[in-house]
Order: structure tokens, then sequence, then C-alpha cells
């Protein structure tokens, strides 16, 4: 939800801009998603420092390039392993 949520927001927000700070809006998201992403995965989810690293890299990445991921494939990956599908179903 972190990475789609702020890449939405971003360039969601970015839009009405025109575009002029999208470089430092890239840098930005790519930083918050960092931060979030890992401090999620290593303190709620429990992964060892080196792994909640990497797996907040590549939502960084996914958050911070400069268009929207929400309505791609990439976006529907993140969010069939993210696990949130499977909240709404009873076990």
């Amino acid at each position: 939800m972190v990475i789609l949520g702020l890449d939405w927001l971003a360039f969601g927000l970015d839009f009405f801009s025109g575009f002029v700070a999208l470089a430092v809006v890239s840098a930005l998201t790519f930083a918050a998603t960092f931060a979030l992403v890992s401090s999620i995965q290593s303190k709620l989810h429990g992964d060892p420092p080196k792994t909640a690293a990497w797996k907040a890299f590549l939502g960084a990445l996914a958050a911070g390039v400069p268009f929207p991921i929400t309505g791609t494939i990439v976006g529907a990956a993140i969010l069939a392993l993210s696990g949130l599908p499977r909240l709404g179903r009873r076990q």
C-alpha cells in the first residue's frame, strides 16, 4: 500500500504543477518509500536488515520512476505480492 499510495500521490499531484519538479518529486518519493518500506519490513514483518533494505530498494525504485505505476503490470504485481488480496479472504 505504501509503494502504490506514495506513487499515486507524488505523480498524481505533480500533474498539476506541469511536471516542473519531476526530478525532485522522484527523488523524494524514492527516499520516503525506501524509509517506510524498510521500516515496515524490519519492524512489522521481522525481516533481517539486509532483506528489508533489498525489498525497500525495489519498492522505492518502482515508486520513484517518473510516472504512475498504479495501473501497470508492475503495480498489479506489487499488489499481488503484498498479500493484500488475501487479507479479505477468510481462512
